[in-house]
């Protein structure tokens, strides 16, 4: 039988949190219903003007320029004017529009003075950035599509949403290429070379740990602004145009060793990891808190990129008594893993990258025992607006909404499925961005741009966890993970669910 998805003290205490850290309304209405209200199915609040004329000029919308791809997206109409903290003002200031507050500090509502930013000389500062459009591109494991049962097309969706009811950003349409990278570095350098080469206002960077380093030292040397995903701290120092909003490959590892703490203290832990100078950063964080917090660690196994066999390992980590695997692969290899140890009949706690990939495709055996896992992104399980999810079901039911509004029919992408939390990572990603290139204003440059990104201290949409360059370094902006556990969801799938979201620093 199946526990509740959470006590109720816990979940009243995770929207009081919320609404501290500046979700606003939205969250104050949640808290009051066992629902969240209904998702717009047009971006209908959006504080830019409305353009009709559309103009020319700059990549095309909604057609490939590149690599096959169709720009679009779906997205909230939800703004933020907030959320840029004025630098010098000796305290707390005033809040934003809507009555929204900054995490750690207050925020004002109109754009900041962003003349102090010369990052980018004048010829390089409106690069891909024209009156009427915004080019943007982007590396990415596009090998994995078909794995995750989805297309490049199906990337794009909320780009479509804000160019088709909002004339795109202050008039501008948004076009966003992709480029495989293959999730190697060499074939990123590759990808990132080709979207260099476009001339982008910005270039993004999709999930792995290995071929984000490579492309910081591609985007430092051409002068190309990069915001990338999780990637190591270590090899970023002195670099100046790239940025990231999601906690560190080292704060990850930490974040796994915390969840060791809160649910397997007292286990013998093993670990499963990828033998990469680009992974081991975050078995080392792992390891010093282990070691200071009393962590039983009793064996670190390596596995090749790619493995595919993890008998000699499964077998090693059994032997020496591990009640507990710390799987730091990624979700293809991890499901691979487990399913080998499942053959074997050895079914320990297992913590993981939480993807229903890995959920779904092991099915009951995900649930004996509950999988636990770490992430930078929210749980998605389609159609599940209830416990841990009420207090996003706003985003939830908009993602749902504009996919079926702009991506369904025979071919679209099956949100109940494996392709569901992926797409949905991808597209909160994308509205949050949306949200800073707004707060940069009908002016934006990508000096501006910067500006904002370094003045920037809010949770930035209700499925998000808060974003703050402004106290440590101005380049890395992301401190929290979220745990989450698999269930039986409603849809009949074994999905993931967040237990604690937006977990700090211990």
């Amino acid at each position: 039988m199946q526990e509740d998805p959470l006590p109720v003290a816990y979940f009243t205490a995770m929207l009081h949190r919320r609404l501290a850290a500046g979700i606003g309304l939205c969250g104050l209405v949640l808290t009051a219903c066992s629902s969240a209200p209904a998702a717009p199915t047009a971006l209908e609040d959006s504080p830019q003007p409305v353009v009709t004329s559309e103009g020319g000029g700059g990549a095309a919308p909604g057609t490939s320029t590149t690599g096959g791809t169709t720009s679009g997206g779906t997205g909230t109409g939800g703004s933020t004017t907030g959320g840029i903290v004025s630098t010098g003002s000796g305290g707390g200031t005033t809040s934003g529009a809507a009555g929204s507050t900054s995490g750690t500090s207050g925020t004002t509502g109109a754009p900041v003075d962003t003349s102090s930013v010369h990052l980018f000389t004048p010829a390089e500062d409106r690069l891909g950035i024209t009156p009427t459009s915004l080019y943007m591109c982007a590396h990415a494991a596009l090998t994995y599509a078909k794995a995750f049962k989805t297309r490049v097309q199906d990337l794009n969706v909320f780009w479509t949403a804000i160019n088709t009811e909002q004339h795109g950003i202050f008039g501008r349409k948004v076009a966003v290429d992709y480029f495989n990278d293959n999730y190697t570095a060499a074939d990123a350098h590759t990808a990132a070379t080709q979207c260099i080469a476009k001339k982008p206002f910005m270039m993004l960077g999709g999930i792995g740990f290995d071929q984000i380093p490579t492309v910081r030292n591609d985007a430092e040397k051409t002068h190309t602004l990069y915001l990338h995903h999780t990637a190591t701290i270590n090899g970023s120092a002195g670099l100046k145009y790239s940025f990231s909003e999601l906690p560190t490959v080292e704060r990850t590892g930490q974040a796994f060793a915390q969840l060791a703490l809160s649910k397997f203290k007292g286990k013998k832990i093993g670990i499963l990891k990828r033998d990469s100078p680009d992974w081991e950063p975050g078995v080392t964080a792992f390891m010093a808190m282990a070691k200071a917090k009393g962590l039983n660690v009793v064996d670190q196994e390596k596995a090749a990129v790619n493995a595919g066999n993890y008998t000699s390992q499964i077998t090693n980590l059994r032997n020496r008594g591990a009640q507990v695997v710390w799987i730091w692969l990624n979700a293809l290899e991890s499901t691979e893993v487990v399913e080998q140890m499942k053959a074997q009949a050895w079914s320990p706690n297992l913590m993981v990258f939480p993807f229903n990939l890995t959920s779904q495709t092991l099915g009951s055996d995900a649930m004996s025992p509950p999988m636990d896992g770490v992430a930078m992104y929210p749980a998605f399980s389609y159609g599940d607006y209830s416990g841990p999810f009420a207090a996003y079901a706003d985003d939830m039911k908009q993602f749902e909404a504009q996919y079926a509004k702009y991506d369904g029919g025979s071919n679209g992408p099956d949100l109940k499925g494996i392709a569901g939390d992926l797409l949905f990572l991808n597209w909160v990603a994308q509205k949050a961005l949306y949200k800073q290139l707004l707060l940069c204003g009908k002016d934006c440059t990508r000096n501006r741009f910067v500006e904002v990104l370094q003045h920037y201290d809010k949770v930035p949409i209700s499925s998000g966890c808060p974003v703050d360059f402004v106290h440590g370094d101005h380049h890395h902006g992301g401190q929290d993970l979220t745990f989450m556990q698999t269930y039986n969801s409603p849809s009949g799938k074994v999905n993931w669910r967040e237990t604690k979201q937006c977990v700090g620093p211990a």
